[in-house]
């Protein structure tokens, strides 16, 4: 009974994370622009130029001006993104199945733990791509954001393996 309790219990976790997840890929589908934008603009260092000159001439090299680079970066967060949707649904839905009697609780566990994983290195991917374009200058809510969701996984992550 209490295995099956847990089962439940992390497949609503696993689930808020594809649910949170498959809102932002819904949004990056349907309003690209959005968050293309977004990414150009870490990208291209324009707030570190404007509100921090000195600084920004040490690491102007860093600086990404092509286009189809910056559209190259956003269509492989918008994907990563996706993917993490579909396997977070996946496995949450497993998880349930699982809590049944229906598949194997090691194999919804495992998978619970690699999508969660992925959901994870996506942020610690913004966190390093974005130390690399030094956005902690002028996209402090960014990074914010980036290390919450992170944690959040992370959290997630220690439900699963405990």
């Amino acid at each position: 009974m209490m295995g099956a309790v847990l089962l439940l219990v992390e497949a609503v976790l696993v689930a808020s994370l594809g649910i949170w997840m498959a809102v932002a890929v819904y949004d990056n589908w349907r309003h690209p622009r959005l968050n293309r934008e977004a990414v150009a603009t870490v990208m291209r260092l324009d707030l570190m130029a404007r509100d921090f000159p000195d600084d920004y001439a040490f690491v102007s090299h860093r600086r990404v001006d092509s286009n189809r680079l910056i559209d190259v970066a956003f269509h492989t967060i918008r994907w990563a993104e996706t993917v993490a949707a579909m396997i977070l649904g996946v496995s949450s839905a497993l998880l349930i199945v699982a809590a049944f009697g229906w598949a194997p609780a090691t194999l919804a566990n495992g998978l619970a733990v690699l999508a969660t994983t992925y959901f994870c290195a996506i942020w610690a991917g913004f966190i390093i791509g974005g130390n690399y374009f030094h956005y902690y200058f002028c996209h402090q809510w960014g990074q914010s954001n980036h290390f919450m969701f992170m944690y959040w996984g992370l959290f997630v992550l220690v439900i699963l393996i405990i």
